[in-house]
């Protein structure tokens, strides 16, 4: 058994996908739509393997804050391990940290994808030396659905008003297509910019939306093994009103990056919901037994950020999920100290001029590109 890079991308996508623990985030592409190319280059991709098979993976991201020398160094639900008290685990991370001292990190960090319920994981990381970090860039809190009911059966499990919605906005004539070519991808950018402007949060250049639809297109999961997402659009009488982007991987699928238009009167048809549930019946046709929303609020209570997205999730049925804490290891504390401290007073200042404002931001100063994607478009 050992620790090592590894290049084959179909090698790593199917281990991951086939791991309890294993998430669309770990998958070989997640590394390669960032827009900095020196990030994307200097992605760690570290296996621990025996012959041929793979026994355990952690795709690492790359991360810089001006003015800070070297790199953060971070998994987005990861690593992937079957289980926290063998051999596999140890040498991974052990391995990982190597590797990211190696190329200039000054600290890991890893936000795996193990429940909270579980504390055999957090104990696992703590004897490695790494701590609970309050710099989160992924948010903890998700919204699940499973899906391996009929139709029906999930029809029922919703509140009323959303299945009322869902059934009206048909009958009104908005339907639900697969977005194909150029100008539905223009469409689906336009929605995406409107609802950025609207609910202030990061919107990413177009480039990187692009790369994440050629990166898990249909001929790439076919291929590699790798994650497959659609481009769903609702439109009313040609005019697209809502968009979104769906990603399925083994037996999960995820709601990703939604746009819906600003115009009051065509958002009086609903279309995020019956675009959301069609979102659900493509996931569902792809073979998948849960549907993640994704992410919600760390405080549960009217008056809070992001509670309204919590409702909106919460309206179609499911659960509540959430995984382990963001975990840190210090490689270099000369530079992880100051690090810290930057990002502390980075976010403090945000968080005044956001309170004068009346919005109040989700995720890490520390990476805000990072954690916008954890919330773009919901």
């Amino acid at each position: 058994m050992e620790a090592r890079l590894i290049t084959d991308r179909r090698q790593w996508n199917t281990f991951v996908r086939d791991m309890p623990t294993g998430h669309l985030c770990q998958t070989y592409e997640w590394a390669e739509h960032g827009e900095d190319p020196a990030a994307r280059d200097k992605a760690l991709r570290v296996g621990v393997v025996e012959g041929d098979r793979v026994l355990g993976a952690v795709l690492l991201l790359r991360s810089k804050l001006p003015g800070i020398p070297g790199a953060l160094y971070y998994a987005p639900r990861g690593p992937v391990v079957p289980d926290a008290d063998g051999p596999v685990l140890p040498l991974l991370m052990r391995s990982a940290a190597q590797m990211a001292r190696k190329a200039g990190g000054f600290a890991l960090r890893v936000e795996p994808n193990m429940p909270d319920d579980q504390p055999q994981w957090r104990a696992a990381f703590e004897r490695l030396g790494f701590h609970a970090s309050p710099h989160v860039i992924y948010l903890r809190n998700t919204w699940i659905l499973d899906i391996r009911p009929d139709e029906k059966h999930l029809l029922d499990g919703m509140k009323t008003t959303w299945r009322y919605n869902i059934g009206k906005t048909g009958r009104s004539g908005v339907i639900v297509r697969q977005g194909n070519g150029e100008d539905d991808f223009q469409a689906f950018y336009r929605l995406q910019a409107e609802t950025a402007k609207r609910e202030h949060f990061y919107l990413y250049p177009a480039s990187v939306f692009r790369d994440m639809l050629a990166h898990y297109s249909p001929e790439a999961a076919a291929r590699d093994a790798t994650a497959l997402i659609t481009l769903l659009i609702a439109e009313y009488q040609g005019t697209p009103l809502a968009a979104t982007t769906v990603a399925t991987f083994g037996k999960w699928a995820w709601s990703m990056h939604t746009g819906i238009t600003s115009d009051a009167q065509a958002r009086k048809l609903r279309p995020n919901y019956l675009l959301q549930w069609e979102a659900i019946r493509w996931a569902r046709q792809q073979g998948c037994d849960f549907f993640d929303f994704r992410n919600i609020p760390e405080v549960l209570e009217p008056g809070q950020p992001m509670y309204g997205v919590y409702e909106f999730k919460k309206g179609f049925g499911g659960f509540f999920h959430r995984v382990m804490p963001t975990m840190e290891l210090v490689l270099n504390p000369l530079i992880y100290y100051p690090y810290t401290w930057a990002v502390d007073l980075r976010h403090t200042l945000r968080n005044r001029g956001s309170k004068s404002n009346g919005h109040t931001p989700a995720g890490d100063d520390a990476a805000p590109k990072e954690a916008a994607a954890a919330t773009a478009g919901e």
